[in-house]
């Protein structure tokens, strides 16, 4: 009977791990995609990895307090997985920030199911990240962090490390990095266009600048954007593939 209690347990740690990486995983566990489909994603992982966990001879201890705290680190694992792998996005929509705000583009947001109200160019930028990521098989990175997970993280021996602290530290740095690179083109033509339209107050007075300047650096803006965007889905590939290795690196150091 205590054997079969000890599968029950391995199998439920396991589901608490994979439906905890999955919620906060990018695609994966956005708002849109129903609760069913992650729950049967999670049993789905948990069925996977029980034959291996089981071959590897995983000791569990099963009285009710040692359990719960197993229980616990096993959601912790998770949601640090989940929470690291999602980083790079919001700097892909604090790009998209920069971007309205300096296109005079405030006031123009969009309901973001998963992150509530949200400026139209980030989410423009986003949906060019996530399909950038799926490209690159980004949903198969996120199952290979789960797995890689468990050859560094056993069942209940989660704890943040000074190193794991350090590269968490370093990639939430990254997003404003990556989301100043990304906004860099339209922030150096709105400065031009800044520079160009004082001038132009200058010399014609009579001109209202004030009342010009905001249909015209939305249109500067909008072209410059169009006109950076197969760079910028150029560097979304580059910026995903070292990120991917941050995460990767994250994993080990828990």
């Amino acid at each position: 009977m205590e054997v079969y209690v000890l599968q029950f347990v391995v199998f439920i740690l396991l589901l608490l791990r994979a439906a905890s990486v999955i919620a906060l995983a990018p695609v994966l566990g956005h708002s849109v995609v129903p609760v069913q489909i992650k729950a049967g994603l999670g049993v789905f992982f948990a069925f996977v990895l029980y034959p291996v966990m089981m071959a590897r001879g995983v000791h569990v201890d099963l009285q009710l307090g040692p359990l719960v705290i197993a229980a616990l680190q096993e959601v912790m694992t998770g949601l640090a997985i989940g929470f690291v792998t999602g980083l790079i996005f919001a700097g892909a929509q604090a790009a998209g920030e920069v971007i309205g705000f300096e296109l005079g583009l405030s006031m123009a947001t969009a309901f973001d199911p998963d992150s509530g109200p949200n400026n139209v160019i980030g989410s423009f930028l986003y949906l060019t990240l996530v399909l950038v990521f799926l490209l690159l098989n980004g949903p198969q990175f996120v199952v290979q962090a789960i797995v890689l997970s468990y050859d560094v993280v056993p069942m209940g021996g989660f704890h943040l490390t000074g190193v794991a602290s350090d590269q968490v530290i370093h990639m939430v740095g990254m997003i404003f990095a990556v989301g100043m690179k990304c906004a860099a083109p339209v922030v150096v033509a709105s400065f031009l266009m800044n520079l160009g339209l004082a001038v132009l107050a200058r010399v014609a007075p009579q001109v209202n600048v004030f009342m010009v300047s905001f249909p015209v650096k939305i249109g500067v803006g909008l072209m410059v954007l169009m006109a950076a965007a197969p760079m910028l889905v150029y560097a979304f590939k580059n910026l995903l593939m070292n990120f991917e290795e941050d995460v990767l690196v994250f994993v080990k150091a828990l």
